[in-house]
C-alpha cells in the first residue's frame, strides 16, 4: 500500500514497484483513507509519505495503525533527515526510504523488510546510532530533574481513550469521571505534549507506546 498526498507520487511509486515484481493493492492520498485501509487483508508493506498531511501527526497515526495490524510500515519522504528518520522509527517504522533512491534500492529493501530486516542506508543507520548513543547519554539525567510536564496515570488513562477515538463523554464513563474532569485533562495533556490538537496528541500517544516498548 502507498500513502501519499500526491497522486503522481502514488503513481510512479506503483508502477516502479510493480516492475520490480511488488504488488500494490491500495493507494491513500490522505490520513482518513490510509486509516481505512491500512489493516485491509493482503497488505504485507505499507509505504507512508512522512509528509502527509498533517505532517508528522498523520503519518505516525498510519504507521502505527499499520503496525497493530501485522503490516510493515515503511516511512518514505523526499529526503531523510536523523530527526526524521528518527521520529519515524519511533512511532513504529520499519526503516525509511527516500525519494532519490532508485527503483532496484526500493524494490531491493522492501523485499529486505518482508524477511525482518531494516531498510536503510549505511548513511542513516550511522546517524541512527549516532543520534541513539547521544540521547542514551542524557536520558538517566533528564530522569533526575524535575518536571511539570509528566503525565500523572490519570492523564495517561485519559491519554489511552483519546488515542483510540473516544469522545469527551464516552472517556468519562469508562472512567467514572465528570466530562468537565475530562476536558481538563485533555487540556493538560495537549500542553504537556504540545500537541495541538487531539489527533496530534494520539500520534505522540503511540510514539511514547514504542519507547515503552
Amino acid at each position: 500500500m502507498v500513502c501519499d498526498a500526491s497522486e503522481i507520487s502514488r503513481v510512479g511509486i506503483a508502477r516502479l514497484l510493480e516492475g520490480h515484481d511488488l504488488r500494490v493493492v491500495a493507494e491513500a492520498g490522505s490520513r482518513e483513507a490510509a486509516l481505512d485501509v491500512a489493516g485491509a487483508r493482503g497488505i504485507d508493506v505499507v509505504l507512508v509519505d512522512v509528509g502527509l498531511p498533517p505532517a508528522p501527526e498523520a503519518a505516525f497515526a498510519v504507521i502505527a495503525a499499520a503496525r497493530r495490524t501485522g503490516a510493515i510500515p515503511i516511512a518514505i519522504g523526499a529526503a531523510g533527515t536523523a530527526e526524521g528518520v528518527f521520529a519515524a522509527i519511533r512511532a513504529g517504522a520499519a526503516g525509511y526510504l527516500t525519494k532519490d533512491l532508485p527503483g532496484t534500492a526500493w524494490a531491493g529493501a522492501i523485499k529486505a523488510a518482508t524477511r525482518g530486516e531494516a531498510p536503510l542506508s549505511r548513511a542513516m543507520t550511522a546517524q541512527l546510532v549516532q543520534r541513539f548513543c547521544a540521547e542514551a547519554a542524557y536520558a538517566p539525567l533528564a530522569d533526575l530533574l524535575p518536571s511539570d510536564r509528566r503525565l500523572t496515570p490519570r492523564e495517561w488513562d485519559v491519554l489511552h481513550c483519546v488515542a483510540r477515538g473516544d469522545t469527551n463523554r464516552a472517556v468519562a464513563s469508562e472512567l467514572s469521571i465528570s466530562v468537565e474532569t475530562v476536558r481538563t485533562h485533555v487540556s493538560n495533556i495537549l500542553a504537556k505534549l504540545e500537541a495541538p490538537s487531539r489527533s496530534a496528541a494520539a500520534a505522540k500517544y503511540h510514539q511514547l507506546r514504542v519507547i515503552q516498548g
